[in-house]
């Protein structure tokens, strides 16, 4: 119930489509475009890892020292999403007027951002932070992180692509609502971020 119904299939359709188009560019550039990919794939590296130092250099590890009140509800969340085996790092980073979390995946770790101004805007009413936190949880679970490689020379298609990705997003919004108490508390949530 916490999958888009088309999500699946849209999966499936962007996945073979995309490996298609990646073997046509490749016998298309005569193998040329795999160094290009290796070329990406190390820019990729190099800007992901100082992402991940930036976060950790200026955001705040989520435990039981420090915010240990959020860190129980990302835990509770982990535990309702059936992620308490591989739960990924939780940061909470300054937002700076920025309404959003967000997920993020680097060399096998997988992290959850939130921005203190999103959870300044649930102050009054706290369950709703639960819904960004299972929002992005969704993601991971989902493994909505991995396999965009794949799928990256059909995206772009205009209907297929917007549609995949709403269907994503409609996937994790179901996620962020069974981490909240009531709907009302995803409601807000969801009118705090438009």
């Amino acid at each position: 119930p916490l999958v888009h119904p088309s999500e699946r299939t849209l999966g499936a359709v962007t996945l073979v489509l995309g490996i298609l188009a990646w073997i046509l560019i490749v016998v298309g550039t005569v193998g040329i475009a795999l160094v290009y990919l290796l070329l990406g794939f190390l820019f990729y590296l190099f800007a992901h890892s100082a992402l991940i130092s930036w976060l950790r250099g200026n955001g705040v590890l989520l435990s039981a020292q420090q915010l240990p009140d959020l860190r129980e509800r990302f835990d509770a969340c982990c535990a309702k999403l059936g992620l308490d085996g591989d739960k990924p790092e939780a940061v909470l980073l300054q937002g700076g007027g920025a309404l959003n979390a967000f997920a993020t995946r680097f060399l096998g770790r997988n992290y959850v951002v939130l921005l203190s101004d999103v959870v300044d805007a649930m102050d009054a009413h706290p369950d709703g932070v639960n819904f960004y936190i299972g929002h992005e949880l969704g993601h991971i679970r989902r493994k909505h992180l991995t396999g965009k490689l794949w799928r990256a020379p059909v995206l772009w298609l205009p209907l297929l692509g917007a549609a995949y990705s709403r269907a994503k997003e409609s996937t994790c919004d179901r996620h962020g609502r069974a981490c909240c108490e009531s709907g009302e508390s995803a409601s807000r949530a969801l009118v705090a971020l438009a």
